[in-house]
C-alpha cells in the first residue's frame, strides 16, 4: 500500500485547485500490479472540473489496463473524503463490489477503509466474462516473486480456531490478504486473514490462515478468489478443513470427520454469473466432488496413528445464526451428518478450477435440539483450538501420501 499511498501523495501535491482550495490526489493499482495516480483540476466553471479519481481512472485506460483492484484517495482531513457519486460509478465500470477503497489524510494516516461495494451497493456493470477469473492473477505473481523457490502442490484451507495446523508448517513466507489486491479478506473472530507458504513434512504447500464467509456480505463470486489463487499458484490439490456441527450424537465434539458428499441449502452458488471457460466448464459436475482416493489416504493414516475419523454428508448453510432444532431434524431425514457455514462454496469452486477435494470437519458442537445448551461461538473455537493438534499431527503424516495419490 505504501507505493498507492506515495503516488496518491505526489499527484495531490500537483493538483489544480484555485477555486476550492481543496487538492485531492488519488491512486489506482491495476490487475498487473502498476500503479496510477490523478488529481483534481478545476476551472471557471468549477464544479465542472475533473475528480482526482476521473483523472486515474483516465491514466490507467490509456495504458491498456483494464481492472482496477485497488484505491486510495489521499486528501485534507478530518473528515474523510469519500469519492463522489460520480466517481464510485467510474471506479465501478472498472473493479468489483469488494475492491479496497482506503481515505488517507496529508499526514498518511488511513482514516477510513472500505470497499467500492459499501459505497456503491448498486451500480450499472457490463463486463467481459474473462474479467471475472483473473483478478487473483496479480496476487499469485506477487506471492510467486516473493517466494520464487517454492512451487506449492497443496492448498489448505484452515478455519475457526484451527491455527495450531499452520503452526507446524516450516514457512518461508507469510502476507497478509489485505495486501493481495482483488482477494476477499475475513472478517470473523478465529479467522486470521493470512496466506502462508511453506512445506508441512517436507511438502510445498499455500495455507489460508482464515477464509471469507457468505454471509460476511461478500459476493458469491469473490469466495471462488482464493480457492483461483491456489490453482495460480500451482496447487493441484485443496484440504479444506473447518468447523462443523454434528447432527449424530455419536460424532461428538472435539471429533474429526471425512466429509463425503455435501447437501448446498445455501440457496446460492459461487459459478453463478458468467463463465470464464479457461477455469472450468460452465456446468462442471459434482459426482465423487470429495475425492474418493484422498479420502482413502486420511484413513489409512488415521488408522495407522490410531486416531479415531468419523466420515459423514455435510448440509452447507447460508449462516451467520444457528440451525434451529426443525431445521437440524429436516437435514437429518435429507441424509446430513453434519453442518458448516464455509466448506460447501469453496469446494464447487475449488472442482471448478479442476482441483481434487479433500474435505475435513472439526466437530465443534452438538447441533441445535442435540445437545442441552444452544451451541455458540466461543464454543466454536474453544473445540476446534483442542482438535486442532490432532488435526495438525493427522495432516502431517498423510500429506506426503496426498501428493503421490493418483
Amino acid at each position: 500500500m505504501s507505493d498507492l499511498l506515495a503516488a496518491a501523495t505526489t499527484a495531490r501535491a500537483n493538483a489544480w485547485a484555485p477555486y476550492s482550495r481543496f487538492a485531492v490526489g488519488a491512486a489506482l493499482r491495476a490487475e498487473s500490479g502498476r500503479v496510477f495516480a490523478g488529481c483534481n483540476v478545476e476551472n471557471a466553471a468549477y464544479p465542472l472540473g475533473q475528480c482526482a479519481e476521473a483523472s486515474a481512472i483516465g491514466a490507467l485506460v490509456a495504458a491498456g489496463e483494464r481492472r482496477i483492484v485497488e484505491v486510495l484517495i489521499v486528501a485534507g482531513a478530518p473528515p474523510p473524503c469519500l469519492p463522489c457519486g460520480g466517481c464510485r460509478q467510474r471506479l465501478a465500470e472498472f473493479a468489483d463490489d469488494d475492491t479496497p477503497v482506503r481515505v488517507a489524510g496529508p499526514d498518511g494516516a488511513i482514516l477510513l477503509e472500505t470497499t467500492l461495494g459499501a459505497l456503491l451497493p448498486h451500480p450499472f456493470r457490463l463486463r467481459p466474462p474473462t474479467a471475472l477469473a483473473s483478478e487473483p492473477r496479480a496476487a499469485a505473481d506477487r506471492l510467486r516473486e516473493a517466494a520464487n523457490t517454492l512451487s506449492p502442490v497443496i492448498g489448505l484451507v484452515l478455519g475457526s480456531g484451527l491455527d495450531a495446523v499452520a503452526a507446524r508448517i516450516e514457512t518461508v513466507l507469510e502476507v497478509d490478504s489485505r495486501d493481495l489486491p482483488g482477494l476477499p479478506v475475513p472478517a470473523v473472530e478465529g479467522h486470521r486473514g493470512r496466506i502462508l507458504l511453506g512445506r508441512l513434512a517436507g511438502v510445498p504447500l499455500v495455507c489460508l490462515r482464515g477464509r471469507p464467509h457468505l454471509y460476511e456480505g461478500h459476493p458469491p463470486a469473490a469466495i471462488a478468489r482464493p480457492l483461483r489463487l491456489l490453482r495460480a499458484l500451482g496447487c493441484r490439490i485443496v484440504v479444506l478443513a473447518s468447523a462443523v456441527g454434528s447432527l449424530r450424537p455419536d460424532i461428538g465434539p472435539g471429533s474429526i470427520a471425512l466429509v463425503s458428499d455435501h447437501l448446498n441449502l445455501f440457496g446460492i452458488n459461487p459459478l453463478v454469473g458468467p463463465n470464464d471457460d479457461r477455469i472450468g466448464p460452465r456446468f462442471p459436475d459434482l459426482v465423487d466432488l470429495y475425492d474418493p482416493a484422498l479420502r482413502a489416504v486420511l484413513r489409512a493414516a488415521a488408522a495407522s496413528r490410531g486416531v479415531a475419523l468419523a466420515e459423514g454428508v455435510l448440509a452447507g448453510v447460508l449462516g451467520p445464526c444457528f440451525e434451529t432444532p426443525a431445521e437440524i431434524r429436516m437435514m437429518r431425514v435429507l441424509g446430513a451428518d453434519l453442518v458448516g457455514m464455509s466448506m460447501v462454496p469453496e469446494a464447487i469452486a475449488a472442482r471448478h478450477g479442476q482441483l481434487r477435494v479433500l474435505g475435513i470437519g472439526v466437530v465443534t458442537n452438538l447441533a441445535a435440539g442435540l445437545a442441552p445448551s444452544p451451541p455458540s461461538h466461543a464454543e466454536t473455537l474453544a473445540q476446534a483450538a483442542a482438535a486442532a493438534d490432532r488435526l495438525g499431527a493427522l495432516l502431517e503424516a498423510a500429506v506426503p501420501e496426498l501428493v503421490r495419490c493418483p
